[in-house]
């Protein structure tokens, strides 16, 4: 029976905790595929886009059954960084829904207002930093995995 950090688990317990943390890479995966898709301007269905990081499908295994293995170092190491996402997208969505929209004359001139590139600016930044922090939460859950496949 492998012992992980004071974790007792046996071969299938081990496996189904294997089987979760593929289906929780999965779950990050379709949300950030779906960040992705808002920033590149695609309409995506509410609920798809959870902004609380306690309501996408990742957060509800995280705090929901992924909790047994929560005296692990790897485990906790994903706290910060699925937090950060959740944050890094309410930033995005502020930005692109609350812009302001140029006075008629400018639209009609097809003249944008000064704020825009500082904008898009801003955007490009929270989307760079979407993809870097993504990024660190698949190595995290990467080091996660290795550690239950090690011990077993």
């Amino acid at each position: 029976m492998p012992v992980i950090a004071n974790i007792y688990l046996s071969d299938a317990d081990s496996e189904k905790c294997l089987q979760q943390i593929t289906r929780a890479k999965s779950a990050h995966l379709r949300w950030r595929a779906y960040a992705q898709a808002l920033l590149a301007g695609q309409e995506i269905e509410e609920g798809q886009l959870p902004l609380e990081h306690t309501e996408c499908q990742f957060g509800r295994w995280y705090y929901g059954a992924g909790q047994a293995l929560s005296t692990l170092p790897a485990f906790r190491a994903i706290e910060s960084p699925h937090r950060q996402l959740h944050q890094i997208s309410l930033d995005l969505f502020r930005l692109l829904e609350h812009g302001e929209t140029p006075p008629f004359w400018q639209q009609l001139l097809g003249l944008k207002k000064k704020s825009d590139a500082k904008k898009t600016a801003l955007i490009q930044q929270q989307a760079t930093q979407l993809t870097r922090v993504s990024a660190e939460l698949l190595k995290a859950l990467d080091t996660l995995e290795q550690q239950l496949k090690s011990a077993g």
